[in-house]
């Protein structure tokens, strides 16, 4: 069982999330087995990374975090950078009795409409799987850096939601739980293989004077690499993976395109000890021209 690093109280004046959320498939609450999930998530990647990002901030004095999710991000960054102000941006409240730096505010705002923030006002705006939920993710890229300033970074991360296979093909279980899952999301209106395609997107945006990109590969079986840090990271996104297909099986049924039988295919395809399954994440860091 992983570090609980961050107990819980939430702020008290948030905005009403309006009407149409984002197409999210998993369960909103930020309590429960979905809290576990993403603080293993979020403590996994920031020890293997080894801080934040590793894009070489000095000194922001006013970081925005959009998806905070249970507001692990955001606490990390309010005591990383004390005498800066850190925003927490989602469409569900932090989590209940969450501790919360005095330099932390939240926000509740639906990410599909207009961003309440002046243009230029962020040193730092940060995203971690989120824009595999969002349609229109080049516009989305473009709302997002009106809000830097000139030499502030935007963090994106996410994944490719497929897995690869170094030594076979990829088996039925694998294969018919991806088919279903990409054909929900891209019914949505969403890429799930969006991970792949952010540096390009950076790019093509002629927004940022640099464009930084780490693929980290998360292993499935432990065997696949001999590096330590490699294989807790990759147990820890194996574990978060299934309980995203399980949030989709429970929230949206079978039109989700994941059974109990092809989710429980899927499983044992994937602790195969003979299988070397990867699912890549890719981290960015671009800075504002």
């Amino acid at each position: 069982m992983f570090k609980r690093l961050f107990s819980a109280q939430v702020a008290q004046h948030v905005r009403q999330v309006p009407h149409m959320p984002p197409p999210y498939p998993l369960p909103t609450s930020s309590r429960g087995a979905e809290r576990r999930r993403l603080d293993d998530m979020h403590f996994g990647i920031a020890r293997y990374m080894k801080g934040l990002t590793y894009a070489p901030l000095k000194n922001p004095s006013r970081i925005l975090e959009l998806g905070s999710g249970t507001g692990a991000w955001t606490i990390q960054a309010a005591q990383t950078f004390p005498s800066a102000q850190v925003t927490a941006a989602d469409m569900s409240p932090l989590p209940e009795n969450l501790d919360l730096p005095s330099n932390v505010k939240y926000q509740q705002m639906n990410f599909l409409n207009p961003f309440p923030f002046k243009p230029a006002s962020f040193d730092v705006v940060h995203m971690r799987f989120v824009m595999i939920h969002l349609p229109k993710p080049q516009e989305v890229l473009s709302r997002l850096a009106s809000m830097l300033r000139p030499g502030g970074w935007l963090l994106l991360e996410d994944v490719n939601h497929t897995l690869l296979d170094a030594n076979n093909e990829i088996g039925p279980g694998v294969r018919e739980l991806y088919k279903g899952y990409q054909r929900h999301m891209e019914r949505q209106g969403v890429n799930p293989l969006i991970g792949a395609q952010l540096r390009t997107m950076l790019e093509e945006s002629k927004e940022f004077s640099e464009v930084n990109e780490s693929v980290i590969p998360c292993y499935m079986n432990p065997r696949s690499t001999s590096d330590p840090d490699l294989q807790e990271l990759g147990e820890i996104l194996k574990y978060s993976i299934d309980g995203v297909y399980v949030g989709i099986m429970d929230k949206v049924g079978p039109a989700g395109g994941i059974t109990p039988e092809i989710l429980r295919a899927w499983r044992n395809e994937v602790n195969d000890p003979s299988r070397d399954l990867r699912i890549d994440m890719h981290m960015t860091w671009s800075q504002k021209k």
